[in-house]
Parts: C-alpha cells; structure tokens; sequence
C-alpha cells in the first residue's frame, strides 16, 4: 500500500479532574472530546481484557486519554465499575505505554485501584518526567517506570543561597512593580524547595543557578546530555511551582483536535483493524502490536481533523482489512487517501522512534 511507502521519507490537578469532571458533566456540544472519549473507549476495551483476562462490558467501562508525559502520546485512563470491586478486576486502571508494551501501573500501589473515582487528581509537578498522581490524600511520583509514594523517594539538603540570589535577579525587572518582590521570592522560593525533593546534588543546583546570570559557558560534549537533564528539571520544577501559585498550568491532558468540525465518529472498528495491518506494524517507529495501537489512536484522533467523517472513516478501515485497493479507494473518494496521509504524517512524526 502506498500510504507508508510514502511515509517512511517524511516522518495539574485540573488535568485528570477535568477528565473525571468531563465524565458527569460532558458538553454535547464538544464533538473533538467525545471522539477522543470513544477512541480511548475502544483502545481500553482490548487493554482491559488483556488485564483482567475477560472482556468488560461496554456498559461496564469508562475510558479517558490521559498524557501523564506530556509527550504527546495516550495514556489510557479507565475506570470499570463493580459496586462489590475486588480492587482487582475493576476499580481504576491506567496503561502507560514503555518500550513495546502498555502497562497498567495502578497495580503497583495496594489499595490503588479502589480509589474513589472523585479522589484521584494530578500533582502540581512533574518527577522524572511524569506528572504526580494524587490517589485520595495520598501523592505519588514517578520512579522512571512506576508510581510511588512521594514520602519514599530520597531528598537532599541543599545551600540555596546563591541560585536564590540568582533566581530573584532573573526574576526581577528594572522597575518593579508593586508585591513584585514577594512573589519573585516565593516563585523561587518553591523552586529551591522542588529541587531538594526531587533530589538534585549541590553541583547541579550551582550550576543551573550560574546559567540564570550572564557570560554562562553552556556544558558540551560528554557534559551536555547531564546538563539538559539538569535543565528540563528545572523547567518543569518552575512550571510546577507557577501551578502551585495559579499563574499557570500544565498543557491539557487533551489533545489537540484542530479547528476543522467534526461529526462524532464511530471508532470500534478502524482500532480493532488499524493495528493488525502489515504496513502499521512494520513502520520502522512501530514493531509491536501496543506500539502499533498507540499510533492507531493517534490516527483515529487526527482523521477528523483533517475533515474524515464516517463513510471515510468505513472505508479505511475497509481499506486496512485489505478489502479494497487504492484505487477502489480513491475512485469513491479521490481525497480521502490525501487526508488519511497528513493525518498520518502528523502522527508519525511525534511519535518516538524506538
């Protein structure tokens, strides 16, 4: 098919309450939402299954993109209610995809599963790339591959004097204004305190607090990859603290739908097709069939924005089946291949290589 042989030369508290939120109260009006809820539902129902090693009724689930990453991709927050849950087979279940493979993390923590769906939040920061996660009056971070009570991670005691100093000179304009100084204090106040929690050594903090000044000699060679590393925690320690104060907040833990209108969409069976087709699992970014369903749902979510209603959608997924050639394809829809192609760029060229 020609579609990848193209391809292969081109390629936050509120957050996850707003998607509990947006589960009793959602706005029929907001037609990207609903598609995006109907593709997390059916990228769950499989996952779910997987897990649980039975097929969950639809009526028994709900399901939500989640991107505790902020890398772009889904993470796939699901909720299967029991009124007599075991905490095993039902209750909260979130699959984060690592490598080849989604995996549901929740598991991890005892009693996690059981939370109230109403008591489950985000953090206001990020640790070691992923959001926290607030689980009743309990905070967990991210060790690097699962979750874990905050209280358990090791923490330093730095001498915050000089990146203090240095933080507040960067902060400060020439003519301040009013209250300026005293939230310029505890902005990087928040920021010294982060650092310690997270664990960051004296020499890193020395050195970020050096680059916040002038005439700072950037690290190189075999230095750069540490520093970057040093860098992206202090912005993401910065961006958690502006949460903490109101002034800002985490990107959404929605994805960007576009401006072009949709219809609501029935995915159910592009997901179950798109996946087990030869030119998606082989893309040189894919090679496992989770991998392969992760790029499936970005597929599903950007088909719409690119104007794909669902006669077009029925005819991909026809089309994936190998039930009908291009130009079957293109002779009842001379642009849906063209559309289906920026869709598929545009979801090929986020998506981590492996």
């Amino acid at each position: 098919m020609r579609l990848f042989s193209k391809l292969a030369t081109a390629f936050a508290s509120a957050l996850l309450c707003a998607c509990l939120a947006h589960a009793q109260a959602q706005q029929p009006e907001n037609i990207p939402q609903e598609n995006s809820d109907a593709i997390a539902r059916a990228m769950a129902a499989g996952l779910l299954e997987r897990q649980t090693g039975a097929a969950v009724p639809a009526d028994k689930f709900s399901a939500y993109e989640v991107d505790f990453n902020l890398d772009g991709l889904s993470e796939i927050y699901a909720y299967v209610a029991d009124p007599a849950c075991d905490g095993v087979k039902c209750g909260l279940f979130l699959f984060v995809l690592e490598g080849d493979g989604y995996r549901e993390v929740l598991g991890d923590i005892p009693g996690a599963r059981l939370t109230p769906p109403d008591r489950v939040a985000l953090g206001a920061f990020k640790r070691n790339g992923f959001i926290d996660l607030q689980l009743d009056q309990k905070l967990f971070g991210w060790t690097g591959d699962h979750y874990a009570e905050v209280s358990t991670f090791p923490a330093t005691s730095l001498d915050g004097a000089v990146f203090i100093a240095a933080c507040q000179k960067s902060k400060s304009s020439e003519q301040p204004e009013e209250g300026e100084a005293e939230r310029v204090a505890g902005e990087c106040q928040c920021q010294f305190n982060r650092f310690q929690a997270i664990g960051f050594t004296q020499d890193d903090l020395d050195q970020y607090a050096a680059s916040l000044g002038e005439n700072f000699e950037y690290p190189s060679g075999d230095k750069e990859k540490a520093w970057q590393a040093v860098t992206t925690k202090a912005s993401d320690t910065a961006t958690g603290c502006d949460v903490v104060s109101g002034k800002s907040q985490w990107q959404p833990a929605y994805f960007n739908h576009g401006d072009q209108p949709q219809q609501g969409l029935d995915f159910n069976d592009f997901i179950a097709a798109c996946p087990a087709q030869d030119f998606i699992l082989t893309n040189r970014k894919v090679f496992s069939p989770d991998r392969a369903l992760s790029l499936c749902g970005c597929l599903a979510r950007e088909m719409p924005t690119q104007g794909i209603a669902q006669e077009g959608l029925n005819l991909l997924t026809r089309y994936y089946r190998d039930e009908i050639a291009d130009a079957d394809l293109e002779a009842k829809d001379a642009n849906l291949l063209t559309a289906h192609d920026k869709a598929s760029e545009a979801c090929l060229g986020q998506f981590p290589a492996k």
